[in-house]
């Protein structure tokens, strides 16, 4: 486990508490270094000149080449291994902010002298604010355009019912001042002029006034705006309020913090009073009981945030230390069916039940990051039990991530982003990047002497030539969100499921209304990593890829996207380096579709997918999806290169296109349909995005014949066309069962039986002279050559099975800890 040493003698010579200010300088290296920085919360421009932390103050810095630090005295200062948070003193002596008129008020920040914790942790935060500010060539643009009494004409300031809920415009008035304030403040590159100008700060206090003299008074407002049946704010209710509860309590007070820290010493005590105000107002979400879920998973570390921000200004230390503890409570594993934040198994949960590591995981990341540097060496850092959670984090979040090869970005796979995939990358949203700063990954890492950080920086920012970014390769289950990758050589696949324990997606703000398919068994695989870039604006959400649907039965609407599913059948199995994925399936909204639906994924790149027990009570055409992803090059049916356009084939043997080939029973009772070809992508029309176009797309599918016959194909991802039709004739894959009771295959050439027992009494099947039967519903890997039979319970309620291997009884242990109920059991044979 990592501890509190540094991990280079460098750095270990440097942390002594009576030495800040070479710790910060050493900071300040570490923030600014890698080739290939990914932001955080906003957009920034990258800029390589490093800041030092320890030279940044709340009082405007002086256009100079001196790069030295002042000294901060730290002499008092223990670690949070020597003090509790409730010894922590309750009180600081305030010092006289430096001021730019002499109508400001001296602000009670406490300085170096006095307060060396205080003063270090505010110079951090300084340092992280001025990193992400963007738009400073702007500045004069927008002190020219801001009106006399303090607004922008070209901002959008709707508010209350009338105004946008998701991304809401007038969030841009306090973009703008923040980005005023740090021109201000000084640190930025190519702006000294802007240091502590006084035209400068009359037009961003002017604004700030604005913005406090129209601030809403009704508190009801902050968590029930317009909702009249749980609260007090009518849609008429005068004041700068969004129905978004969000917006009011977290999104607003963030950009206020920023801006108040960075302008601190120039405010007057009823601004600096107006901030304090709507500091607290939004911080006080985490003493909401009406609804609690505003204060957890990414939610309760943006408050925590807030709460620095708050404490920073008020030089109070106790709220400094309880929204430090605040990041203590969420940063453990949180194992409770639909709780948000880390789950055991390191995937991230938001919004009751949704996998969110690529959006609201994101931001929990950049928090910790940031808060978790900053305090570095104090006793408000994290403990074992936050580091142990944290690297368990990060170790899931680089599974879930792929390289782009066109434009040399890392993108969150789709199933990570939920609603957020109804936006195209300009948007520049959850679906544009990381939108992570990975040098933080690296310097979190030093801080705490933890190589599964430094490793996660140094895999993602390895070169690669396919979407596989970091090199990894095995099979990985999040039995936690019903969700498995795959990763090969040249290639990753991606699978999501979702059953009792979990929601399949959710539409809110407008955004996603047509995602109900999104967890169907969704299989996404990227060879370049631009696959699925840009294109769900064009797509036909009737054919998720992956999905097996009845065309068009179920309304696709935003009030009906997100159900929870109704089967407990729902997980894999791995080994770590192979395995099978199992979902039982009944259409949660309509109830008229039901199938069980297996995958297998095999050594050489080589995946089985079986579907079995197809029941549906509508007339609708039953679809198995093979994929819907951007047109990429030739397509090969049988060897034979087609045209593009919409084309139906019947006695198929392959289908290849994009580096991924397709291989079908002789007698397989369906019909191939692929189409290819430009489509329009109207983003409105999923979303709060005004962005069109035209996407070229690449969609398969398989329409069932009998329903009652079975249907299985297999996949070769990352194969180029010569490789592919060499493996479709040589590979020797059998299938075993694929029935109602039993989905299972053997990997010839590698000597491997897989299986999946749908019955909850188990059952029985037979291979190559062997039988294997089970006494519960379980899926498993028996592994000839390794002598290894690994084995887990999808439903996540067994707490034993007896398997039986050609007469000989294997009796397993399965897990029913929380933290580690549905992983797999290997045992040897």
């Amino acid at each position: 486990m990592a501890n509190r040493q540094f991990c280079s003698p460098k750095l270990a010579a440097l942390f002594t508490l009576s030495n800040l200010s070479l710790l910060n300088a050493a900071f300040a290296t570490n923030l600014h270094h890698g080739r290939n920085p990914h932001w955080g919360r906003r957009a920034v421009n990258a800029y390589s000149t490093s800041i030092s932390l320890a030279s940044a103050s709340t009082a405007p810095s002086q256009p100079s080449t001196d790069a030295n630090a002042t000294s901060i005295s730290s002499s008092t200062v223990t670690t949070a291994s020597d003090v509790a948070r409730t010894s922590i003193p309750t009180s600081f002596t305030s010092t006289t902010a430096s001021t730019l008129s002499s109508t400001a008020t001296p602000t009670t920040l406490p300085n170096a002298t006095t307060s060396s914790i205080f003063d270090t942790i505010l110079n951090r935060r300084i340092d992280f604010l001025l990193r992400d500010v963007s738009g400073v060539a702007n500045v004069q643009t927008w002190l020219d355009t801001l009106t006399a009494n303090g607004t922008w004409p070209d901002v959008d300031y709707t508010s209350g019912c009338d105004a946008q809920k998701a991304n809401w415009p007038a969030q841009e008035h306090w973009e703008r001042i923040v980005t005023l304030t740090a021109a201000w403040h000084g640190g930025l590159p190519s702006s000294d002029q802007w240091v502590a100008d006084q035209d400068l700060a009359s037009g961003f206090l002017s604004a700030m006034d604005w913005w406090f003299a129209n601030d809403f008074n009704n508190t009801d407002c902050l968590d029930f705006g317009g909702n009249v049946k749980k609260g007090d704010c009518a849609c008429g209710t005068p004041g700068l309020w969004n129905q978004n509860w969000y917006s009011n309590a977290i999104l607003i007070p963030t950009y206020v913090g920023e801006a108040c820290v960075l302008a601190n010493s120039t405010l007057t005590s009823s601004q600096l009073s107006k901030c304090e105000e709507i500091l607290s107002r939004g911080y006080g979400e985490f003493f909401n009981t009406v609804s609690p879920g505003h204060s957890s998973g990414s939610n309760g570390l943006l408050l925590a945030a807030i709460g620095v921000d708050l404490g920073l200004l008020t030089g109070n230390t106790t709220t400094m230390a309880e929204a430090f503890n605040h990041v203590d409570i969420q940063l453990v594993p949180v194992p409770d069916i639909k709780a948000d934040g880390i789950k055991p198994d390191g995937s991230f949960g938001q919004h009751l039940g949704l996998l969110y590591n690529g959006n609201y995981g994101k931001d929990f990341a950049n928090d910790v990051m940031a808060l978790e540097i900053e305090a570095g060496g104090s006793e408000f850092a994290a403990n074992d039990t936050g580091m142990q959670a944290f690297e368990s984090f990060w170790d899931a979040n680089q599974w879930m991530i792929v390289y782009n090869t066109a434009t040399g970005v890392l993108h969150w796979d789709l199933s990570c982003v939920g609603r957020m995939i109804s936006f195209p990358t300009d948007d520049n949203q959850a679906t544009a990047g990381l939108k992570i700063n990975l040098t933080e990954v690296l310097t979190l890492g030093e801080l705490w002497n933890s190589q599964a950080l430094q490793d996660v920086y140094n895999g993602l920012e390895k070169e690669v030539s396919s979407a596989n970014a970091g090199g990894l390769q095995g099979l990985r289950v999040f039995q936690s969100n019903d969700y498995v990758v795959q990763r090969g050589k040249n290639y990753v696949t991606t699978l999501k499921m979702y059953s009792d324990r979990t929601l399949n997606t959710e539409c809110t703000n407008a955004q996603n209304p047509y995602g109900f398919h999104l967890s169907d068994f969704t299989i996404y695989t990227y060879i370049n990593g631009d696959e699925y870039e840009d294109i769900a604006g064009a797509w036909d959400w009737n054919l998720i890829p992956g999905s097996t649907v009845d065309y068009g039965n179920t309304p696709l609407n935003c009030d009906d996207a997100k159900v929870t599913g109704t089967e407990s059948m729902v997980g894999a199995v791995t080994n770590g380096k192979i395995g099978a994925a199992a979902m039982r399936y009944t259409n949660p909204l309509t109830l008229d579709l039901s199938w069980k639906k297996a995958m297998f994924f095999l050594s050489d790149d080589t995946q089985v997918v079986m579907v079995s027990n197809i029941s549906s009570q509508s007339n609708a055409s039953v679809l198995s999806v093979l994929d819907q992803r951007r047109y990429s090059g030739e397509i090969h049916v049988d060897g034979n290169m087609i045209d593009v356009g919409v084309q139906n084939f019947s006695a198929v043997s392959t289908l290849w296109h994009g580096h991924t080939g397709y291989v079908f029973d002789n007698d397989m009772n369906a019909t191939l349909t692929v189409s290819a070809g430009e489509r329009d992508a109207n983003w409105t029309n999923i979303g709060i995005s005004t962005v069109q176009g035209t996407v070229d797309l690449f969609t398969a599918y398989l329409e069932h014949g009998n329903l009652s016959r079975s249907l299985q194909y297999i996949a070769y991802p990352g194969t180029d066309l010569k490789t592919f039709l060499f493996k479709s004739v040589t590979r020797s894959i059998l299938t075993i069962a694929n029935d109602d009771q039993v989905a299972a295959v053997f990997d010839v050439d590698h000597a491997v039986f897989a299986a999946v027992f749908w019955d909850a009494t188990g059952g029985s099947v037979s291979y190559a002279d062997q039988t294997v039967s089970a006494s519960g519903n379980v899926a498993l890997v028996v592994d000839l050559r390794a002598w290894t039979l690994t084995v887990s319970d999808p439903t996540q309620s067994l707490s034993s099975v007896n398997i039986v291997l050609d007469s000989k009884q294997y009796h397993v242990t399965l897990p029913t800890d929380p933290l580690t109920v549905g992983t797999s059991v290997i045992q040897r044979l």
